[in-house]
């Protein structure tokens, strides 16, 4: 069988984590607010105006941001203007494989959730849990940077949904193996310091101990155990992650590059949940047609 290939070029640094997308920061202090605290805000905003500019004029922030808001949506339905919500797409039908391999689902993988919620009446702007967003920046941080280390491969945020406000705020990173989870566990310093930091002050905490949440759930899943669809999609869970390869320059010299693993799942072994668990050849009648 031919190697997989990878759909997305490689690249000779490796790229950070999906974890520090710039938007997540943002997504979590919106969380920390009711929807009619968020209008309430708005409102008092829109009185201040009142207060210091003719009536008349006070309108208008609101009025020019619908009404661009309105515009914009329209040329963009339209195709006038580009939709950047396409930015990153992997279009057509991906699975992600490890990189250099033939067989689908080849190698182990290991997945870890980790997560923390604030039941504070602060809720994220506690500095508790200020310090322990930190230490999870930290964390994924020192886990890019030594990935090699620890057979790391990625980490993505998530967001819960099941309350209005003050959700439980997930990350979900993935491994090659435990042994690399159990490595860092127990030697990086910095999580040695994040757990020293939640023993010696959030859980002695007599007051606001109890208020504060943290958990994590391991996943190790043997090779041909694990599978992945995404059908226009931009890369996230496994689809995220790095590989790092080794590949041939022009002058014969090796050198590592960091490989994404989606690879064209629109025909063939790939093609069937089976197929990518490696227990089939892809050609069981599925009672549908495929995505061609």
């Amino acid at each position: 069988m031919a190697v997989f290939k990878s759909m997305l070029s490689a690249s000779d640094a490796r790229p950070r984590a999906q974890f520090f997308s710039g938007n997540s920061r943002i997504n979590f202090i919106r969380d920390a607010l009711s929807l009619p605290t968020w209008l309430a805000l708005g409102a008092f905003a829109q009185a201040g105006l009142c207060l210091v500019i003719p009536t008349q004029l006070a309108v208008l922030p609101a009025f020019l941001y619908l009404a661009t808001s309105l515009i914009d949506l329209l040329l963009v339905s339209q195709s006038v203007r580009a939709n950047h919500r396409m930015d990153g797409v992997v279009v057509g039908k991906a699975s992600a494989q490890i990189p250099g391999s033939t067989t689908p689902a080849s190698y182990p993988l290991l997945a870890i959730k980790l997560a923390a919620r604030s039941n504070h009446p602060l809720g994220t702007a506690h500095p508790h849990l200020i310090k322990i967003g930190g230490f999870f920046q930290q964390m994924i941080r020192h886990l890019d940077d030594n990935s090699q280390d620890y057979n790391y491969l990625g980490a993505q945020t998530y967001l819960g949904v099941e309350r209005a406000t003050a959700n439980e705020i997930m990350v979900m990173v993935y491994f090659r193996d435990y042994a690399g989870l159990h490595k860092f566990a127990h030697t990086a310093e910095v999580h040695k310091t994040a757990w020293r930091y939640w023993n010696k002050e959030v859980m002695k905490d007599p007051v606001a101990g109890r208020q504060f949440a943290i958990m994590h759930e391991t996943l190790q899943v043997p090779a041909r155990s694990w599978e992945s669809i995404y059908i226009n999609y931009h890369p996230t869970g496994i689809g995220a992650t790095t590989f790092s390869v080794q590949t041939n320059s022009e002058d014969g010299i090796a050198r590592t590059q960091w490989a994404n693993p989606l690879v064209d799942a629109s025909r063939g072994v790939l093609s069937t949940s089976k197929g990518r668990m490696a227990a089939s050849k892809g050609d069981e009648d599925l009672g549908y047609k495929t995505f061609e």
